[in-house]
């Protein structure tokens, strides 16, 4: 079927009651980052107006296990995750891509039907997986051309020539210069500067506003029911917390530190949790129950908020993800960070920046060997650095944010 025969979408104005709407696209497959990013700045924007009303597109399998602000609800795609730049694939649905999307697009276009929204947020891709926003998007500035459409990006996307590549064979470029209305980066500029790196044209960067990072908000009897729980409770011990975000991927450096709790073990008294997060396999967790056997480590699943354990911890060992990176920012936590080497070159690019500041110490999986390990464990948990507070960058990502998408709420 040609682009002339394909059948043409409306949205069909109906009658719209007096509270502001947000609708939220939020795409992360394996991941957690994008959605607890989101759910923050939801926070923030209960806060200064609570009657608004949000709904976010997710397709994260674990979305139905977060807590929700109030008037906030979700509705899941079809998850699709990315197995290499510009690659992505269906993880439950046994359908072909294009088939896929098409479901996928047919969701996002019916949603806005229905809510009709006074902003749309989109998280991460303007044009979203493979460009299944761009007609959606298209549409809607059509029939509601009143509606904001706002891009949030973090700190850092990839490597700059890859995303530049990526983004101008998918029209991303085109879309963000004809349909959005303004770009929250959740970042900062004097750490990275990604207007100027991924080379944005004029017009995109002229509608540009750097945030700062976005950190979780605390629930105080949660945070305390957590330590209470998983905490260390002997005295003169050092707690440690390892947390790989959704651990699809986190098991090696979980290994590793496995082997070098045994090191750990005869020269200083810890204990130490490991959160391993909801998409590890029940095989590789089985397997790090089995190998801590004798060791003062206890394994968790957890898909809730730990920054209770978090701000309680001697020493954080974890991947460098976008949330636990800004946690430990914020609560200025002694840390060693273990950058995932890929797909992304994000977490790479954003750990040799922030260590290079003196925020906390990195590791790279290439050089992740036992006794370099324990040893940098060893020194920070009997030398653990003081974070300068020059060197933190700022961190009311999600104030700023949501204090910039409730003022053009007001725009007629």
């Amino acid at each position: 079927m040609g682009d002339s025969a394909r059948p043409e979408y409306h949205l069909a104005p109906t009658r719209r009651d007096t509270s502001f709407r947000i609708l939220i696209y939020s795409q992360d497959g394996y991941g957690l980052g994008h959605l607890r990013r989101n759910l923050n700045i939801c926070t923030q924007l209960k806060k200064i107006l609570p009657d608004v009303s949000i709904l976010i597109l997710a397709d994260s399998p674990v979305a139905p296990f977060f807590r929700l602000p109030p008037q906030c609800d979700f509705i899941k795609l079809p998850t699709i995750v990315k197995v290499d730049t510009g690659v992505w694939r269906p993880t439950q649905l046994p359908v072909k891509d294009e088939e896929l999307l098409k479901i996928r697009r047919d969701i996002i276009l019916n949603v806005m039907q229905s809510f009709r929204p006074h902003v749309f947020l989109v998280d991460h891709m303007p044009h979203g997986v493979l460009g299944e926003l761009s007609r959606p998007i298209e549409t809607l500035k059509r029939h509601f051309p009143h509606t904001r459409v706002i891009l949030g990006l973090r700190d850092i996307l990839g490597a700059q020539a890859t995303i530049r590549k990526m983004w101008e064979t998918e029209g991303a470029f085109e879309t963000l210069e004809s349909f959005y209305d303004g770009i929250c980066i959740y970042g900062s500029k004097s750490i990275f500067d990604l207007v100027k790196e991924y080379h944005f044209p004029p017009k995109i960067c002229s509608m540009t506003r750097y945030c700062g990072y976005v950190t979780r908000s605390d629930r105080g009897s949660r945070n305390q029911s957590l330590w209470q729980k998983y905490g260390n409770h002997e005295k003169g011990k050092k707690f440690i917390l390892l947390t790989g975000g959704g651990g699809a991927d986190a098991n090696f450096f979980m290994e590793k530190f496995i082997d070098s709790a045994e090191i750990l073990n005869r020269h200083i008294p810890f204990h130490a949790l490991l959160c391993v997060g909801p998409f590890m396999p029940k095989k590789q967790i089985l397997h790090l129950h089995q190998r801590t056997q004798g060791l003062p480590v206890r394994i968790v699943r957890m898909l809730s908020d730990s920054i209770g354990l978090l701000k309680r911890a001697d020493l954080v060992v974890s991947m460098a993800g976008y949330n636990t990176v800004s946690e430990i920012m914020r609560y200025r936590k002694n840390a060693v960070i273990v950058p995932r080497p890929g797909p992304s070159a994000e977490q790479t690019m954003r750990t040799t920046l922030l260590a290079g500041r003196g925020l906390f110490n990195a590791i790279h999986q290439a050089q992740l060997t036992t006794e370099r390990f324990s040893e940098l464990i060893y020194m920070r948990l009997t030398s653990p650095r003081v974070m300068h507070e020059t060197q933190i960058p700022n961190l009311q990502g999600a104030q700023n944010a949501a204090g910039y998408l409730t003022s053009i709420l007001a725009v007629p």
